[in-house]
């Protein structure tokens, strides 16, 4: 029956089979990586093979269909010398592809704890970036020689089906054959991939199995600005504003927005004391999160951790740590979002990179008005991920980047060593600081970041591309030299330092988003006006901006979506954060994920490094279910309906 296919139809089905076997080793390997860290029994992983393998079968078909008409379109040329040997070169490159693809997937697992996601989309953006970070990372004469074994061999066995596809002449009836196939393999393989991703099980990481990696990827580059309505669960807007004004409501705050109006807008009283005109400095340390500086830790732990960040623990006894503040993302841009906006997580991208982020209410828009020079500093080319032109258009007056850094005598693919970042930090600040006005000047680090190199001889642990911890250690360290030189600054004692992490250093865990990968620590630091506390609270990224205005002694109007942390009650508090494109919003004690399915799935929550635990629907109480909604939906219309963009007027 096989000899009865045409050569170029039997060639393409065999093509489907490599690809079939490609994603089957790699689910195999994932599956087995799974199976080690999540506990679960048999039936969700056989759910999650049979509805990959539709996945797959779904995939393959769609991605090679125009492999397919070009076998039947092309059939002159390829019957050409040249057209052969570019048919086999051709072959060559898309196994190369394939091979390549299987083989990025199990890193990227192993770095982000999923199938490709949003975060291979934003890469692939920047393909510099990308390249030279794998080339700093892997020693690529380990990897590069079997991948391309691997594709010889595969091509080895194509050769002949490949030929004897070219030179076939056509059968009766071939065109209409093919066509017909074409179309019903197109038919019974788009409703499935549209209708994806499924999700058999509880569990993350059981799921992520049931889909092909590339298919996740399409997904992800197609769906970035996913909408809200008709997609996720919705409620009546007229429930859900007060519920939203309900929950950045506190004891200083006046509702200043009418009853109906789509808005936040309050005005916060931090009287009576009068304001401190103090200069701000905020740091963001890439990738630091809360797992560097723990207080849960066995004995044996808490030393390790101690000794990767002494100077996190040493700054952290002089000022204001709070220990349980949760990242809104597992991106950068998630962080500038939330921390210079006081915005939610929407699903999909950050509103860093969407259009219409331009103007959008801020911290330092809020600070201009109050008289304050605005900059930031950037330890790399600040064209990544949008990032410059966002903080150009939210308020800051100056933006540096890499190439404004004087000495960067150290540098990898992402840009300067934190130290030579630092150096230059403080020659900024004395400039501000000469000037009659106070400023807010923010800075971000990349070097704890793939490939984790850094400068030796500063810390007793040598760079390795694959030393997470060390390039921990080495951001601590520049950290805790940056701010020794700056107490000896004469600005130094009117100045508030905040250092926090813009997210944690990997995502990890089976809950749908596993919330306690998001954790880091928050440090507000000045000796002179601010008592050193340890604050439990929980609260997330959002936060910063209102709790710093707090203990500046500003008060101001604003509709941000933060809270200050200082005035939260004791068991109050609430997070968010998003994943891919779901959304959580928890309170402490319970926790809701939206899906774009419109499902709403309910989780036990504790705060600190302790994962999710699912509950049912009758054990899920409706008020944590109705603010989950409330918030990431009025947040979504806000956005687009430019709602939330008046700090920017004149």
């Amino acid at each position: 029956m096989i000899s009865r296919i045409p050569p170029r139809l039997r060639f393409w089905l065999i093509c489907l089979v490599v690809f079939l076997g490609l994603a089957a080793i790699v689910r195999l390997v994932l599956t087995i990586w799974v199976a080690l860290d999540t506990p679960a029994d048999i039936a969700p992983f056989i759910a999650a093979w049979l509805i990959g393998l539709a996945d797959d079968v779904a995939t393959a078909i769609l991605l090679g269909l125009p492999f397919l008409a070009g076998l039947y379109l092309l059939r002159r040329p390829f019957g050409w010398r040249t057209g052969q040997v570019a048919a086999h070169l051709l072959l060559i490159l898309l196994l190369g592809v394939a091979v390549f693809s299987a083989v990025a997937e199990l890193f990227f697992w192993q770095e982000f704890n999923s199938r490709f996601n949003g975060i291979a989309v934003y890469y692939l953006i920047f393909p510099k970036e990308v390249i030279g970070n794998i080339r700093e990372s892997f020693d690529l004469r380990y990897y590069l020689p079997p991948i391309g074994l691997v594709v010889l061999l595969i091509y080895w066995l194509l050769r002949r089906p490949l030929q004897a596809a070219l030179k076939a002449p056509p059968m009766a009836g071939e065109w209409r054959r093919a066509l017909a196939t074409g179309v019903l393999a197109a038919t019974l393989a788009l409703p499935f991939v549209l209708r994806g991703p499924y999700e058999p099980a509880l569990h993350r990481t059981i799921n992520e199995l049931a889909v092909n990696g590339l298919h996740s990827l399409f997904n992800a580059y197609f769906t970035n600005d996913s909408k809200y309505d008709g997609v996720y669960a919705g409620i009546p807007e007229d429930q859900a504003i007060p519920l939203l004004r309900a929950m950045v409501r506190q004891d200083n705050t006046t509702d200043l927005a009418a009853p109906g109006e789509r808005s936040l807008w309050r005005h916060v009283d931090n009287g009576p004391a009068p304001a401190k005109k103090l200069n701000v400095v905020l740091i963001l340390e890439e990738s630091y999160g809360s797992v560097y500086f723990e207080d849960v830790f066995t004995e044996k732990q808490k030393d390790y951790w101690q000794t990767m960040s002494p100077n996190w623990h040493r700054l952290a006894e002089d000022g204001l740590l709070f220990t349980n503040i949760y990242a809104t993302g597992d991106r950068t841009v998630r962080a500038l979002e939330a921390i210079f906006t006081s915005f939610p997580p929407i699903p999909g991208i950050s509103t860093a990179r969407r259009a219409g982020s331009e103007g959008m209410n801020s911290l330092p828009f809020l600070l201009k008005k109050f008289g304050y020079q605005t900059a930031f500093l950037y330890g790399g080319p600040t064209a990544f991920d949008n990032m410059g032109h966002f903080w150009k258009t939210i308020g800051f007056d100056h933006v540096w980047g890499e190439g404004d850094i004087a000495d960067r005598s150290f540098k990898t693919i992402w840009g300067v060593a934190d130290e030579y970042l630092f150096k230059e930090a403080l020659n900024r600040i004395d400039t501000l600081a000469a000037g009659p006005e106070p400023f807010f000047f923010s800075a971000l680090t990349v070097t704890n970041h793939r490939p984790f190199l850094y400068p030796e001889g500063r810390i007793p642990f040598k760079p390795a591309p694959n030393k997470r911890d060390h390039a921990a250690a080495y951001a601590d360290w520049a950290l805790g030299q940056f701010i020794d030189a700056a107490r000896r600054k004469p600005w130094f004692d009117d100045t508030i330092f905040v250092m926090i992490g813009d997210h944690g250093p990997k995502v990890w865990g089976a809950a749908q988003i596993p919330v306690q990968a998001f954790r880091v620590p928050l440090l507000f630091l000045a000796p002179k006006h601010i008592a050193a506390e340890r604050r439990a609270t929980l609260g997330s990224s959002m936060d910063v901006g209102p709790t710093l205005l707090g203990l500046l002694g500003l008060s101001y109007d604003s509709p941000f979506f933060g809270v200050d942390l200082r005035r939260v009650p004791e068991g109050g508090g609430r997070i968010a954060m998003a994943h891919n494109f779901d959304v959580a919003v928890g309170d402490g004690r319970h926790a809701v994920i939206l899906t774009p399915k419109s499902d709403l799935l309910g989780y036990g929550m504790k705060i600190g490094p302790y994962q999710l635990e699912a509950l049912s629907e009758k054990q899920l109480p409706d008020t944590i279910r109705q603010q989950a909604v409330a918030l990431t939906q009025s947040a979504h219309h806000m956005f687009y309906a430019r709602q939330y963009h008046e700090l920017s007027q004149p």
